[in-house]
């Protein structure tokens, strides 16, 4: 796991999970925290479904994708839904936008994860920014 949104293969591959944005490593100790949330989620060699929507890779040279687990979850929306990540949907890539969204309402609505301790009062794309 390279952060809580970004993953790397094993053949090496990168592949940043699509509709979500969890904070940037440097957001200490919040970027920390989401991505132990996903190794949690998701250990190191956790055999994953990969499923792509119309754009398939980033101006990063990075894979975008779905990922599901082995029973079927889907981690990105694990991610939102555990309050780890916030819904960032970029179109054209839409596919689950209404699922993850509304995975991102009811983590905030119960104060799950994230949302407890500091409820992203510096979204990662603002952090990106240099906003807060």
């Amino acid at each position: 796991m390279i952060d809580g949104d970004s993953v790397r293969c094993a053949d090496g591959r990168e592949i940043r999970l699509l509709a979500i944005d969890a904070p940037e490593m440097a957001q200490e100790p919040w970027g920390a925290r989401a991505r132990e949330e996903l190794l949690r989620a998701a250990p190191v060699s956790t055999p994953l479904g990969v499923e792509y929507d119309a754009v398939r890779v980033d101006t990063f040279d990075r894979d975008l994708a779905y990922l599901f687990l082995p029973g079927g979850d889907m981690l990105n929306e694990h991610m939102v839904a555990s309050g780890y990540a916030l819904a960032f949907i970029i179109p054209p890539n839409r596919r689950y936008e209404d699922r993850i969204e509304a995975a991102e309402a009811a983590a905030s609505a119960e104060g799950r994860g994230l949302w407890a301790e500091w409820g992203f009062t510096c979204r990662p794309a603002d952090f990106r920014q240099e906003r807060c």
